[in-house]
Protein backbone atom coordinates (compact mmCIF):
# COMPACT_ATOMS: atom_id res chain seq x y z
CA UNK A 1 0.00 0.00 0.00
CA UNK A 2 1.58 3.29 -1.23
CA UNK A 3 1.92 6.29 1.67
CA UNK A 4 -0.60 8.66 -0.80
CA UNK A 5 -3.46 5.80 -0.16
CA UNK A 6 -2.92 5.35 3.00
CA UNK A 7 -3.08 9.25 4.08
CA UNK A 8 -6.31 8.94 2.47
CA UNK A 9 -7.69 6.33 4.24
CA UNK A 10 -6.05 8.23 7.54
CA UNK A 11 -7.88 11.41 6.82
CA UNK A 12 -11.19 9.67 5.69
CA UNK A 13 -11.25 8.35 9.09
CA UNK A 14 -9.41 10.57 10.78
CA UNK A 15 -10.32 14.39 9.47
CA UNK A 16 -8.94 16.61 12.51
CA UNK A 17 -6.09 15.62 14.90
CA UNK A 18 -7.51 14.25 17.87
CA UNK A 19 -5.89 15.32 21.33
CA UNK A 20 -8.23 12.20 23.23
CA UNK A 21 -6.90 9.65 20.55
CA UNK A 22 -2.93 11.47 20.67
CA UNK A 23 -3.38 10.51 24.59
CA UNK A 24 -4.74 6.80 24.46
CA UNK A 25 -1.92 6.09 21.59
CA UNK A 26 0.84 7.11 23.99
CA UNK A 27 -0.73 5.85 27.21
CA UNK A 28 0.37 1.69 26.78
CA UNK A 29 4.35 3.94 26.26
CA UNK A 30 3.74 5.39 30.42
CA UNK A 31 2.81 1.78 31.49
CA UNK A 32 5.42 0.03 29.90
CA UNK A 33 7.64 2.30 31.79
CA UNK A 34 5.43 1.91 35.44
CA UNK A 35 6.38 -2.23 34.18
CA UNK A 36 10.12 -1.32 34.13
CA UNK A 37 10.92 0.51 36.47
CA UNK A 38 8.17 -1.46 39.55
CA UNK A 39 11.94 -2.05 41.62
CA UNK A 40 11.78 2.02 42.44
CA UNK A 41 9.53 3.12 45.30
CA UNK A 42 6.66 5.33 44.50
CA UNK A 43 6.02 7.14 47.52
CA UNK A 44 2.96 8.66 48.90
CA UNK A 45 3.71 12.24 48.80
CA UNK A 46 5.74 14.26 46.38
CA UNK A 47 8.00 15.13 49.59
CA UNK A 48 8.72 11.73 50.69
CA UNK A 49 10.32 11.53 47.69
CA UNK A 50 12.31 14.88 47.80
CA UNK A 51 13.76 13.41 51.02
CA UNK A 52 14.55 10.07 49.55
CA UNK A 53 16.40 12.07 46.52
CA UNK A 54 18.33 14.16 49.36
CA UNK A 55 19.56 10.97 50.95
CA UNK A 56 20.61 9.21 47.80
CA UNK A 57 22.28 12.50 46.95
CA UNK A 58 23.88 14.44 50.27
CA UNK A 59 26.04 17.36 50.05
CA UNK A 60 25.96 21.01 47.96
CA UNK A 61 23.21 20.97 45.14
CA UNK A 62 22.91 23.64 42.11
CA UNK A 63 19.19 23.27 42.04
CA UNK A 64 16.97 24.74 39.07
CA UNK A 65 13.27 24.61 39.36
CA UNK A 66 10.65 25.34 36.02
CA UNK A 67 7.48 26.39 37.35
CA UNK A 68 7.60 28.19 40.72
CA UNK A 69 4.21 29.05 41.10
CA UNK A 70 4.02 29.68 44.72
CA UNK A 71 7.20 28.17 45.97
CA UNK A 72 6.44 25.31 47.53
CA UNK A 73 8.63 22.64 46.44
CA UNK A 74 12.11 25.08 45.73
CA UNK A 75 11.72 26.55 49.37
CA UNK A 76 11.20 22.63 50.97
CA UNK A 77 14.59 21.77 48.83
CA UNK A 78 15.73 25.04 50.42
CA UNK A 79 14.77 24.32 54.00
CA UNK A 80 15.88 20.98 54.03
CA UNK A 81 19.63 21.42 52.37
CA UNK A 82 21.16 23.60 54.28
CA UNK A 83 24.54 23.42 52.54
CA UNK A 84 25.71 27.28 52.24
CA UNK A 85 27.51 26.21 48.72
CA UNK A 86 23.88 25.07 47.58
CA UNK A 87 22.57 27.42 45.31
CA UNK A 88 18.47 27.48 44.45
CA UNK A 89 17.21 29.44 40.90
CA UNK A 90 13.24 29.01 40.27
CA UNK A 91 12.00 30.29 36.92
CA UNK A 92 8.66 31.33 36.03
CA UNK A 93 6.49 34.07 34.46
CA UNK A 94 4.43 33.87 37.69
CA UNK A 95 1.67 35.39 35.14
CA UNK A 96 0.32 31.60 34.40
CA UNK A 97 0.37 29.30 32.17
CA UNK A 98 1.46 30.62 28.38
CA UNK A 99 -0.79 28.45 26.46
CA UNK A 100 -3.51 25.96 27.62
CA UNK A 101 -2.47 22.92 29.49
CA UNK A 102 -5.29 19.83 29.42
CA UNK A 103 -8.20 21.76 31.33
CA UNK A 104 -6.28 24.09 32.60
CA UNK A 105 -5.96 27.71 30.23
CA UNK A 106 -3.97 29.89 29.65
CA UNK A 107 -3.44 31.74 32.26
CA UNK A 108 -3.89 29.01 35.18
CA UNK A 109 -1.57 29.41 38.08
CA UNK A 110 -1.11 33.33 37.86
CA UNK A 111 0.11 34.71 40.87
CA UNK A 112 0.14 38.37 40.13
CA UNK A 113 3.48 38.05 38.59
CA UNK A 114 5.24 37.92 42.00
CA UNK A 115 7.90 35.52 42.78
CA UNK A 116 7.86 34.16 46.33
CA UNK A 117 8.99 35.71 49.62
CA UNK A 118 12.25 33.98 51.25
CA UNK A 119 14.89 35.52 53.82
CA UNK A 120 17.01 32.57 52.05
CA UNK A 121 19.65 34.32 49.93
CA UNK A 122 20.95 31.20 48.46
CA UNK A 123 17.65 31.20 46.47
CA UNK A 124 17.17 33.76 43.24
CA UNK A 125 14.25 33.95 40.66
CA UNK A 126 14.21 34.80 37.43
CA UNK A 127 10.88 35.98 35.67
CA UNK A 128 9.85 35.48 32.34
CA UNK A 129 8.95 32.72 29.52
CA UNK A 130 11.95 30.29 29.46
CA UNK A 131 12.89 31.18 25.99
CA UNK A 132 13.45 34.32 27.36
CA UNK A 133 15.42 34.12 30.18
CA UNK A 134 17.32 30.88 30.16
CA UNK A 135 20.13 32.01 27.23
CA UNK A 136 21.21 34.52 29.22
CA UNK A 137 21.30 32.50 32.48
CA UNK A 138 23.32 30.32 31.32
CA UNK A 139 25.83 32.68 29.99
CA UNK A 140 26.70 33.47 33.35
CA UNK A 141 26.04 30.27 34.72
CA UNK A 142 29.09 27.50 35.91
CA UNK A 143 28.40 24.62 37.46
CA UNK A 144 29.19 24.19 41.21
CA UNK A 145 27.73 21.51 42.65
CA UNK A 146 25.63 18.07 41.63
CA UNK A 147 22.76 19.80 39.45
CA UNK A 148 19.30 19.03 40.27
CA UNK A 149 16.76 20.27 38.08
CA UNK A 150 13.13 20.14 38.64
CA UNK A 151 10.55 20.50 35.81
CA UNK A 152 7.36 21.83 37.23
CA UNK A 153 6.53 23.20 33.92
CA UNK A 154 3.86 20.86 32.89
CA UNK A 155 3.48 22.03 29.42
CA UNK A 156 6.07 19.77 26.33
CA UNK A 157 6.58 23.31 24.90
CA UNK A 158 8.36 23.91 27.58
CA UNK A 159 9.99 20.75 29.23
CA UNK A 160 11.49 20.02 25.36
CA UNK A 161 13.15 23.63 25.45
CA UNK A 162 14.09 23.66 28.99
CA UNK A 163 15.83 19.91 28.60
CA UNK A 164 17.48 20.70 25.36
CA UNK A 165 18.77 24.08 26.15
CA UNK A 166 20.20 22.65 29.39
CA UNK A 167 21.53 19.73 27.33
CA UNK A 168 25.71 21.03 27.80
CA UNK A 169 24.64 21.16 31.79
CA UNK A 170 22.81 17.92 32.15
CA UNK A 171 26.00 15.99 32.51
CA UNK A 172 26.23 12.25 33.99
CA UNK A 173 24.90 12.14 37.82
CA UNK A 174 22.50 15.21 37.07
CA UNK A 175 18.72 14.35 38.75
CA UNK A 176 15.79 15.47 37.10
CA UNK A 177 12.24 15.98 38.53
CA UNK A 178 9.15 15.48 36.42
CA UNK A 179 6.22 17.13 38.28
CA UNK A 180 3.70 16.00 35.99
CA UNK A 181 5.63 12.40 34.17
CA UNK A 182 2.14 10.62 33.96
CA UNK A 183 1.07 13.21 31.42
CA UNK A 184 2.03 11.49 28.40
CA UNK A 185 0.95 14.34 26.37
CA UNK A 186 3.57 16.67 27.55
CA UNK A 187 6.37 15.93 30.31
CA UNK A 188 6.51 12.54 29.43
CA UNK A 189 6.69 12.95 26.02
CA UNK A 190 9.11 15.49 26.18
CA UNK A 191 11.87 14.05 28.19
CA UNK A 192 11.77 10.89 25.59
CA UNK A 193 11.61 12.91 22.71
CA UNK A 194 14.96 14.94 24.46
CA UNK A 195 16.49 11.46 25.14
CA UNK A 196 16.22 9.99 21.94
CA UNK A 197 17.69 13.48 19.94
CA UNK A 198 20.32 13.62 22.22
CA UNK A 199 21.22 9.79 22.76
CA UNK A 200 21.02 10.27 26.56
CA UNK A 201 20.55 7.02 29.19
CA UNK A 202 19.14 7.52 32.62
CA UNK A 203 17.68 5.36 35.08
CA UNK A 204 14.78 6.04 37.76
CA UNK A 205 15.64 6.77 40.97
CA UNK A 206 12.59 7.54 43.04
CA UNK A 207 9.04 8.59 42.04
CA UNK A 208 5.27 9.19 43.82
CA UNK A 209 1.83 8.92 42.89
CA UNK A 210 2.34 5.72 41.09
CA UNK A 211 5.22 7.25 39.55
CA UNK A 212 3.05 10.19 38.17
CA UNK A 213 6.28 12.20 39.63
CA UNK A 214 9.19 10.55 38.72
CA UNK A 215 12.85 11.66 39.30
CA UNK A 216 15.74 9.94 36.88
CA UNK A 217 19.45 10.49 37.19
CA UNK A 218 21.17 10.65 33.96
CA UNK A 219 23.95 8.49 33.26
Amino acid sequence: MDMSFKRVIATTFFPKHSGFLDKLNRTPLFAEFVKENRSVTSFDTREEMYDDLMAKYPGAIDYLEFGVFQGKSILYWADKNKETASRFTGFDTFTGLPEDWDYHKKGAFNVDGKAPITQDSRIKFVKGLFQDTLPGFLKDFSRQNRIVIHNDSDLYSSSLYLLTRLNDVIVPGTVIIFDEFGNVQHEFRAFFDYISAYRRSFKVVSASYQYYTAAVEIL
